[in-house]
């Protein structure tokens, strides 16, 4: 599946330069036939065990086209993650820069990946991203998080995204401990709310 996913993520970013009223039916057939074809080929629900579940996150998923993927390094001595994405202009918002929507779900991944330094389960309980230039599209991206509070019930991450050697966005984010049981109570009722 690996083949098939990079060259979706190939797929994703050449639409952004095909213009909308191109017409091509064996384009529209292929990609019918390969929907299909997946369609009937899966196997999976929702409902993933956690190491296959990792595997579709939408920024460092490697089995999800749609992410980019991120990488991260951890540096559990220094408590701090280091993570490195390229978002093509298929990530676009205003001309050649990343979507704000997307810096902001990249500072909230990166900095909870924080996390496994913890060895504690836990959510985004809140997130402040302050926009200090535009992040381009094209350029290798560098995300350096670090623990800064560590409390009974919450930690608190500060990160960085670095392009070009510029910081771009600065985010801040509390991220709130849950023990096993209540983490899982979470997980299952979003599960069942869940339509698949």
């Amino acid at each position: 599946m690996a083949r098939v996913v990079a060259a979706m993520r190939r797929v994703i970013k050449a639409m952004h330069h095909v213009h909308p009223e191109h017409a091509d039916d064996a384009s529209a057939d292929a990609a019918e036939d390969l929907a299909a074809g997946l369609e009937s080929a899966g196997s999976l629900g929702i409902r993933q065990e956690s190491v296959l579940r990792h595997t579709r996150s939408p920024l460092s998923g490697v089995m999800n086209p749609m992410a980019p993927p991120m990488t991260s390094e951890y540096h559990p001595d220094e408590m701090r993650v280091v993570s490195s994405i390229l978002f093509n202009e298929a990530y676009q918002g205003p001309p050649a820069c990343v979507h704000g929507g997307f810096v902001a779900a990249l500072l909230d991944e990166a900095l909870g990946r924080t996390r496994h330094l913890t060895d504690r389960n836990c959510v985004t309980g809140s997130l402040l991203v302050t926009y200090r230039r535009p992040t381009p599209v094209n350029v290798p991206l560098t995300v350096d998080a670090r623990i800064t509070g560590m409390h009974d019930r919450k930690m608190v991450v500060r990160g960085e995204i670095h392009a070009n050697g510029e910081v771009t966005a600065v985010g801040e984010g509390t991220f709130v401990f849950l023990e096993t049981e209540k983490f899982n109570a979470l997980v299952t009722d979003a599960r069942n709310a869940s339509k698949q």
